[in-house]
């Protein structure tokens, strides 16, 4: 027998508790695939907004909640502020019932009805006071970050790459070439510079794309396709994807050898991510390709013309789709996954053959990880030479950021 399902507020709380107690993002939650569309748009729109929601609450407040109580006060603001097409009455209701069947404490529920009627009173004076408050606090982003992107690519810049990252993302899905001509829906939109990309209407169900179990689409932002293209792929090569899973990079570099990908091995360390590797492989036919399960330090007798080094990264370059990542980001943190990618530099360019290539990708924009990374490790690297990289900032073409560098093996 199932259990039955929690209501909306409830599981949005649950899914945003825990995100504060442990920062794990929500959609990789056992139970976020089980989330309605509400409960979906309230956790996201939470996250995306938390900086302007906690200013709101902050001005509120004579004395700041618990860490562990504010998801209740998200939930509910998020509803009267952020929010059409919920009646005021339902979203306070139903956010104080939450927090009951959370079971905190009456006073904590009370001080929350106090502080959302209150909002409720004073909508108009306080959507005034956001505008007057500082960009971090209007577009919701880390003072941290606006600060490096402002020094980095201008303030205008800096003001657009938060604009994008506070709009809902955007689903793309591509077009394989086994498709077969004219099966393109007439409500999908061709993607500017990135041909057999596509942009779904909102709510638009990927799996009913024509073909779409047959291995005609899939779905990835085209800035996942800057990276392979660098890569100059042809058939009868042997090309390793270090970092494979899910799969949009690999299938790509399959498609260029020809085939159903014979001679592309598709690494990745987690066992997890490798399962839905395979599954994306399979039904997009690319059955030759061999995937595997490891790191890219265990490849010591393996060399290959070109490796796809696809790096763990700050994500600052897909904030709009990774809403929560904003706030993980420190110069600590930072510091750590730079010092993770030069290793990592070091072990692929250890899989490349005499004249070979190696692309470094990542979906950070930040300096250190990108354009400094490179040079740094190329100065410490003389056998090893750039060809050519590109820099593409969120929003830039409609679609996220990326960078990527194609280096050459002397």
């Amino acid at each position: 027998m199932t259990s039955p399902r929690p209501s909306e507020r409830v599981h949005a709380l649950r899914l945003l508790r825990e995100w504060v107690k442990t920062g794990m993002p929500p959609d990789e939650a056992d139970d976020w695939f089980d989330a309605t569309p509400l409960t979906r748009e309230l956790v996201l729109t939470s996250l995306r907004n938390k900086g302007r929601l906690d200013a709101v609450i902050h001005h509120l407040s004579s004395r700041p909640p618990a860490a562990d109580f504010r998801p209740v006060l998200w939930i509910g603001l998020t509803q009267l502020l952020l929010l059409d097409g919920i009646a005021e009455h339902a979203a306070v209701h139903e956010t104080l019932e939450a927090a009951h069947k959370a079971k905190f404490p009456k006073p904590m529920i009370g001080y929350a009805n106090g502080l959302l009627r209150n909002v409720l009173r004073r909508r108009g004076e306080l959507e005034t006071w956001i505008a007057g408050q500082p960009l971090s606090v209007r577009l919701s982003h880390p003072d941290i970050l606006l600060r490096r992107w402002t020094e980095a690519f201008g303030a205008e810049r800096a003001e657009g790459i938060c604009q994008w990252n506070q709009q809902r993302a955007v689903t793309f899905a591509r077009r394989t070439p086994d498709a077969p001509a004219g099966d393109v829906p007439l409500d999908l939109t061709p993607v500017k510079d990135f041909p057999n990309f596509f942009a779904l209407p909102r709510g638009y169900l990927p799996t009913t794309l024509p073909g779409f179990t047959e291995g005609h689409w899939y779905l990835q932002d085209p800035s996942t396709s800057l990276a392979p293209a660098l890569m100059q792929v042809k058939p009868g090569e042997r090309i390793l994807d270090a970092c494979a899973a899910p799969g949009g990079k690999a299938a790509l570099l399959a498609e260029a050898l020809g085939g159903r990908g014979a001679g592309l091995v598709a690494l990745d360390p987690n066992p997890g991510r490798v399962d839905r590797l395979g599954e994306n492989l399979q039904r997009l036919r690319l059955t030759d390709v061999s995937v595997r399960c490891g790191e890219i330090g265990s490849l010591t007798d393996e060399r290959f013309d070109a490796v796809l080094l696809d790096v763990p990264c700050s994500n600052t370059g897909v904030l709009q789709r990774r809403v929560d990542a904003r706030w993980r980001f420190s110069r600590r943190a930072l510091q750590e996954v730079t010092q993770l990618q030069t290793r990592l530099l070091d072990q692929g360019a250890a899989r490349v053959k005499p004249g070979g290539r190696l692309v470094y990708s990542t979906c950070s924009i930040e300096p250190e990880e990108t354009v400094q990374q490179v040079k740094t490790w190329l100065e410490a690297n003389p056998a090893w030479h750039l060809e050519e990289e590109i820099l593409l900032l969120p929003g830039e073409k409609s679609c996220d950021g990326a960078y990527a560098a194609r280096l050459r093996k002397c």
